[in-house]
């Protein structure tokens, strides 16, 4: 694959939740979180590893493997995964999802995993899900 960058910022999509803590907020995007791992098309399950949350507040934790080969469970044959490096920067009091392999938005474009997951999220959560671009 050849070397780039994607920010895919136009398509953002956000749940807005009125006057939350960022304890809650943190709380809605780790289940946001979880959904999209179950929801995720799993083929070495590098992806699905890779995808981690960006809390309200502090570090998020280190999660997922590093880029490298791993075994296709559909051919049995090494594929190679990368990872993409850093954190997104995200305000104060806001929590994020991310999926830190390199192809996600691809499987994202196909399989909505992850605007899946916000919707389910929006079932439990008293807010709106609203399309956003970012000034980031």
């Amino acid at each position: 694959m050849a070397e780039g960058k994607v920010n895919w910022y136009e398509q953002d999509a956000l749940l807005q939740v009125d006057a939350a803590s960022a304890e809650l907020v943190t709380k809605l995007a780790f289940l946001v979180e979880g959904y999209a791992k179950v929801n995720a098309k799993v083929d070495t399950g590098f992806m699905r590893n890779a995808i981690y949350t960006i809390p309200a507040r502090g570090r998020p934790r280190e999660t997922g493997p590093s880029s490298g080969s791993f075994r296709s469970k559909a051919t049995g044959e090494m594929v190679e995964r990368k990872r993409v490096s850093g954190v997104p920067q995200i305000p104060d009091g806001y929590a994020a999802v991310h999926s830190a392999a390199e192809y996600s938005i691809y499987r994202e474009v196909t399989d909505h995993f992850l605007y899946n997951a916000l919707v389910k999220v929006r079932l439990v959560a008293p807010g709106v899900i609203r399309g956003v671009g970012k000034s980031l």
